[in-house]
């Protein structure tokens, strides 16, 4: 087999979304589904529904980034030359692969593009992705919009969310997957770093559009000292310590680690023992990250299909 645009979809439990999804890309491109162990039968639907996308099912949930080095890789090796990826709870606009297809052949130094991010009906940007192409990201993109001028085919910026993005099979075979130092978030973050670091922009189609089903989205507030407020520490220290682009990690580093035994000292004196405690994890923590960003920069600085197999 040789695909020319393979859309990889990572899924887990995504019955609500997946006949959508699927159907936004199956006119125009392979569709491989890479399922996280799912149990509300969205693995049963594909197979009954659209017996022409290659399944992969896992015996466990390997995350996002994971799953989506999967997929990557068995589009790679079917020679795909480019590859979306493609979140189950989005659905991209109809004409858009052709889009970003002439897009990419357009701007070689591009080696992400993405959509306009509105929410599942169409009619609002999603908000995250109005933050990506502010005016401090891009001065270009609102004023051309509000204006009138002519809109450019591309506009550079420095991040955007992965729930839709295009890129070129030889760029994602020179900067690699995602990094599985990250289990679930921030490793989007981290592989937009990387391709930066190895001369690649990042870029947004203003005539094309992905529909992100995000609004029912609850984030709850994060007791200080719990699990998850333990989980966020750990994936934001790897993004920023793992950024290649960022050379004084390592002092960055250790200022943080002594700001935290700053305050745990402070703890101390003032017999605040369980935050004290709660300090003295944190900074264990941060060792162990050392260790993993140290190895993931050695690795990730040199250009290379890493974590793809």
């Amino acid at each position: 087999m040789t695909f020319k645009t393979a859309t990889i979809i990572a899924t887990y439990n995504g019955m609500q979304w997946i006949e959508e999804c699927i159907e936004s890309v199956i006119e125009d491109t392979q569709v491989i589904v890479v399922d996280n162990k799912s149990t509300d039968g969205t693995v049963e639907f594909i197979k009954k529904n659209f017996t022409e996308v290659i399944l992969i099912e896992q015996n466990q949930n390997l995350g996002f980034g994971k799953a989506n080095n999967i997929g990557i890789s068995y589009a790679i090796n079917n020679d795909a030359q480019y590859v979306l990826l493609l979140n189950q709870d989005a659905k991209i606009q109809s004409g858009s692969i052709d889009k970003l297809i002439e897009a990419s052949k357009n701007n070689k130094d591009f080696g992400i593009l993405s959509p306009i991010h509105c929410d599942w009906e169409g009619h609002y940007l999603e908000s995250s992705f109005a933050d990506y192409i502010s005016y401090h990201k891009n001065k270009d993109f609102y004023s051309d919009f509000v204006l009138a001028k002519s809109l450019k085919e591309v506009y550079e910026v420095p991040f955007v969310a992965a729930a839709c993005w295009f890129i070129r099979a030889d760029a994602i075979k020179a900067v690699g997957g995602f990094d599985p130092i990250f289990k679930h978030l921030g490793e989007d973050v981290n592989l937009s770093q990387r391709f930066r670091f190895h001369g690649f922009k990042i870029g947004v189609l203003p005539n094309c559009i992905v529909m992100h089903d995000t609004k029912e989205r609850i984030y709850e507030k994060i007791e200080k000292f719990s699990d998850a407020y333990y989980y966020k520490f750990d994936y934001r220290s790897k993004m920023k310590y793992a950024n290649l682009n960022i050379p004084n990690w390592e002092e960055k580093l250790s200022y943080d680690k002594n700001q935290l035994w700053k305050e745990l000292i402070l703890c101390l004196i003032r017999l605040r023992i369980k935050d004290a405690k709660g300090y003295f994890k944190q900074i264990k923590y941060i060792e162990d990250i050392k260790s993993h960003c140290a190895s993931s920069r050695a690795l990730n600085e040199v250009k290379g299909s890493h974590y793809l197999n």
